[in-house]
């Protein structure tokens, strides 16, 4: 049992300190999935609260799409698996943040230089802005999935 208990610990501590997993965004609304490939950063659209759209829309009953996208190849794209985060890698100055890469708002249908930083052991500050330096801009700050089976998502390994 005390073995178990400091497994749990240290489980939740590394757990704390990784870029990976689900973030729900601060809206409640959407949960995306930050992955590492290589050493670049990136992620996707996994469980919305409303994946149709409600009572009163235009597209009412349907499946949400990117439909504010400029591009119009593009705003048939589904919501639900679309990439919102890409190209980020840690920071060389600090290893708790992430920079040099996008996010991507699909309520707006915009595109912005992001970057990201662990605030707290389970806290994601998601900033997107206009410039590359992050001054001007929104942040918002994710919270951990910690169960994710509670969304309907897979555990983690």
């Amino acid at each position: 049992m005390k073995k178990l208990l400091i497994f749990m610990i240290l489980s939740i501590n590394i757990m704390g300190k990784s870029f990976e997993g689900y973030w729900l965004i601060p809206s409640g609304k959407t949960i995306i999935h930050i992955t590492q490939e290589n050493k670049v950063f990136k992620g996707h659209v996994v469980w919305l609260k409303n994946p149709l759209y409600p009572k009163g829309d235009p597209m009412e009953g349907e499946i949400q799409v990117d439909r504010k996208n400029t591009d119009p190849l593009l705003i048939k794209r589904k919501v639900m698996g679309l990439k919102v985060v890409g190209d980020m890698e840690i920071d060389s100055e600090n290893s708790n943040a992430l920079k040099g890469g996008w996010v991507y708002d699909s309520w707006n249908g915009k595109k912005y230089y992001g970057k990201a930083e662990l605030s707290e052991d389970n806290f994601l500050k998601l900033v997107g802005s206009l410039d590359p330096w992050g001054i001007i801009g929104y942040s918002q700050k994710c919270i951990r999935v910690i169960s994710p089976e509670k969304y309907g998502l897979p555990l983690i390994n």
